[in-house]
């Protein structure tokens, strides 16, 4: 019997743009695997929200696009759990019969959905078509937060959940730290059909050379100041607030020759910079808003200090990223970041939302030149032999599809 090949792909996406397009900022998953599916001379079909006045540029790459009601914005600024509720029941309503109608158009060999959203369309309209379907989890939240009290699990992950119901052909996880397959074979997914994938890292980073002070002097930052970063979007789960905080209680010794970099933007850049005042670190924290993507490890090889302050995992990519770069993190130890952020080895780990003892690592990195280069040299070392190069990572991937399609039985 000879192998059926993947030929089409038909991608229901939740996002408006490809990562690292859009803005020019974020992770370039998307951006990898599209350019891998279109040198293997597979045609890309991308079924994504209509726009909500971001730039689209998907034509300049070559993917086919259509669209549907842009579901995740019409109910964006309502409370979360209210938001999460009402996409989870619209987004299918509104997605399942256009993606139905495009995949009879068109005829793919394989359905892929982005993100937990898509998983109840692309399992009805797989099945109904006959067409293999794969999901691709990019983390899962706090799914895999086991230890939380049941009302509190249910409250954080009822929409995932209730995705989950809906069976699919496969399920590729990426490990961001938050325990994807753990969290997935939790609710009941066979193992063998859990491919669980490191995010890829563009590992040539490591080996850019840089001009520390003219860097800094490009971006405004102090020459000659012990620098401690931190990149993410400025959203409540990220808990920037939380590195200000700790910044507050360093002695005025220590903070004198230290400043604080923040990379990023999103809904709670008013506060954040409100809270820097309101603490009187108007004049010891920089924020750099979002940064090109190109530009992400000159800055960071700039600093000194990354600090990893989220609420569901600190092994999400730009700690690994600032790892490869050189940096010591100093990180809450939550979910899968001890994985990573090996305390003593690449850097120091601290006991979730205690802002004391986030203070203190600070303060102890911040004193310790020798403590600091020592940990700045292991996580290089340990970066670049732990991670994978974005053109492994998306072979591994296409491998999984292909394998999808050529097992596929209707």
């Amino acid at each position: 019997m000879s192998k059926k090949e993947l030929k089409k792909i038909l991608i229901l996406s939740i996002w408006e743009n490809l990562w690292s397009i859009g803005e020019g900022c974020g992770v370039p998953d998307e951006l990898h695997f599209s350019n891998k599916l279109r040198s293997s001379g597979i045609e890309i079909f991308l079924l994504k929200p209509e726009s909500a006045g971001h730039n689209n540029n998907h034509k300049q790459i070559g993917i086919i696009t259509y669209t549907y009601p842009n579901i995740v914005s019409s109910f964006e600024k309502m409370p979360g759990p209210i938001a999460r509720s009402l996409i989870s029941t619209y987004f299918p309503y509104k997605v399942t019969a256009r993606l139905k109608s495009i995949a009879a158009m068109i005829k793919p060999d394989l359905i892929l959905g982005f993100a937990h959203q898509s998983i109840k369309p692309i399992s009805e309209v797989g099945r109904k078509l006959g067409i293999p379907a794969v999901v691709k989890l990019f983390g899962v939240m706090q799914l895999g937060r086991e230890k939380l009290s049941p009302l509190k699990y249910w409250y954080s992950n009822f929409d995932q959940i209730n995705s989950l119901r809906y069976p699919v052909d496969h399920y590729i996880v990426l490990n961001d730290g938050t325990l994807g397959n753990k969290a997935l074979a939790g609710r009941g997914i066979p193992e063998n059909r859990i491919s669980f994938l490191q995010n890829g890292m563009n590992l040539k980073w490591a080996e850019i050379q840089i001009d520390k002070n003219g860097i800094r002097r490009s971006m405004g930052l102090p020459e000659n100041d012990i620098l401690i970063v931190t990149l993410s979007r400025f959203i409540k789960l990220k808990r920037i607030d939380h590195l200000l905080k700790a910044a507050a209680r360093l002695s005025e010794k220590t903070i004198r020759n230290v400043s604080f970099v923040i990379i990023g933007d999103g809904s709670r850049k008013e506060y954040l910079i409100r809270k820097t005042k309101t603490l009187g670190l108007d004049k010891k924290v920089h924020f750099t808003g979002a940064v090109p993507y190109e530009r992400v490890p000159e800055l960071l090889k700039a600093c000194d200090i990354f600090a990893g302050t989220s609420e569901l995992t600190n092994m999400a990519m730009p700690t690994c990223e600032a790892m490869l770069c050189g940096l010591p993190v100093v990180a809450y130890n939550v979910a899968g970041t001890s994985e990573v952020v090996r305390d003593g080895e690449t850097g120091l780990l601290v006991e979730n939302s205690n802002i004391d003892d986030f203070a203190g690592k600070l303060s102890l990195l911040i004193k310790d030149n020798e403590l600091r280069q020592r940990l700045s040299k292991k996580a290089a070392s340990f970066s670049k032999e732990y991670f994978i190069d974005w053109v492994d990572r998306v072979e591994q991937e296409m491998e999984i599809l292909k394998n999808v399609v050529d097992n596929y039985q209707t």
